[in-house]
């Protein structure tokens, strides 16, 4: 039987008319264009999340530390630079490999106004070494900042 061409033109009429009224699979394709940037977002929103906890953290267990120098402790307990590190990683408990990534620098100076650190890079971008870093808790009524 041959089709005339009305007849070839009605069938694909009819076909593109019950495609376009066929609903089904509409959310599986809704889901799959929404999805990706959806769960992006999510990890996005975790991701940061936890660099904020790691940043608290570590401002936390600086702190606590720091108090040992304030109060006179640490000059009294005669705390090296390593035992210092140590009691920060230990107060910033949620910091991972935090031995082997912090980095502590306590100096004393004569007063707030003379009271400046160098830059925590070299000139050519590199980070600095361990021996650039001081460690000197001072003593009392000494003016003692502390960068972690």
């Amino acid at each position: 039987m041959i089709l005339k061409t009305k007849d070839r033109k009605s069938k694909k009429n009819s076909l593109f008319k019950r495609f376009s009224r066929n609903e089904d699979g509409v959310v599986a394709i809704e889901f799959a264009a929404v999805a990706f940037p959806f769960f992006l977002l999510i990890i996005a929103t975790l991701e940061t999340a936890i660099v904020f906890l790691a940043g608290m953290s570590l401002d936390f267990g600086m702190q606590r530390t720091a108090r040992f120098v304030q109060t006179g402790q640490a000059a009294i307990a005669n705390m090296s630079q390593s035992d210092f590190k140590a009691m920060v990683c230990d107060n910033a408990a949620v910091l991972p490999n935090c031995q082997a990534t912090v980095k502590v620098d306590v100096r004393k100076f004569a007063d707030f106004t003379a009271a400046t650190f160098p830059s925590m890079t070299k000139p050519n971008g590199d980070p600095l070494d361990d021996a650039d870093y001081q460690y000197d808790i001072g003593t009392v009524e000494e003016t003692v900042v502390v960068r972690v």
